[in-house]
């Protein structure tokens, strides 16, 4: 009898798991702008049109009390000396918005969030470096003066090629750290749930991308989502987690250097 009671026992926690592991669809995400979903099941933030914009924003909230790892893969174009003008991974306790197109990125004036930001267009007024780089930044603020971290360097990014890119959170050190292709490039440990939102810990996450007078295409796949909910805590630790593997490269002339 036991021995029954527990298998229907694991039988009832593998269900469960089941459904809050499973591969995204379209309507797991809400998109704006000129997002679409590509055949590959990945989403088209822009095409190489000037003054374009577009999100997704996944529609369950997460917690920043509990960790979380996000792991996606990006395609930031194939266009490099005149390619612009980035992406950026954005949260905010609001759903659904969208900030300013060309140098905003679509995170310029999100408030409160906080954004890493991939940006691969020159803006000098902006206090950017030269070469393609990521920042943490806060409050859709897209000008390097008060960023958490960065700007740091990166290679080349708008290389016509998918890369991974894993956002990762610890509230016990309150750090929040970033890898592409396996290599942390960037972390900033900061009170995001007190200095940032307030004391409010549910934020929304998503992806935006945004041209200006240049552009370059901008696109975002998942390949399994599994997040943890307040039922499923005890059987996943508590954690959040979001995986991607990468497809099939997007076919264009490779960026030049």
């Amino acid at each position: 009898m036991w021995a029954l009671k527990n298998f229907l026992l694991a039988v009832l926690l593998f269900s469960s798991y089941v459904l809050v592991a499973q591969r995204p669809t379209v309507e797991d995400f809400t998109m704006s702008g000129d997002t679409y979903l590509t055949e590959e099941e990945c989403f088209r933030l822009t095409e190489e049109i000037d003054y374009s914009s577009g999100s997704i924003w996944y529609k369950t909230p997460i917690s920043l009390l509990e960790p979380f790892s996000i792991r996606l893969s990006i395609m930031v174009g194939c266009q490099d000396a005149v390619g612009a003008d980035g992406m950026v991974f954005a949260m905010t306790p609001r759903a659904n918005r969208v900030g300013f197109r060309g140098e905003g990125i679509g995170f310029s004036g999100l408030v409160p969030s906080v954004g890493i930001e991939i940006d691969t267009w020159l803006n000098e007024h902006l206090n950017d470096p030269v070469e393609d780089h990521i920042a943490i930044m806060v409050n859709g603020r897209v000008g390097h003066w008060n960023d958490l971290a960065g700007p740091v360097v990166l290679p080349n990014i708008e290389d016509c090629n998918r890369h991974g890119f894993y956002v990762n959170w610890n509230p016990a050190s309150q750090t929040l750290s970033v890898q592409i292709d396996g290599n942390q490039v960037i972390a900033a440990s900061f009170d995001l749930v007190n200095k940032i939102f307030g004391g409010n810990p549910y934020v929304f996450w998503g992806v935006t991308a945004a041209t200006g007078r240049y552009n370059n295409i901008h696109e975002v796949c998942f390949d399994r989502l599994s997040f943890s909910d307040p039922e499923s805590k005890s059987r996943q630790n508590g954690s959040n987690y979001v995986e991607s593997t990468p497809l099939k490269n997007v076919q264009g002339s490779q960026g030049k250097k």
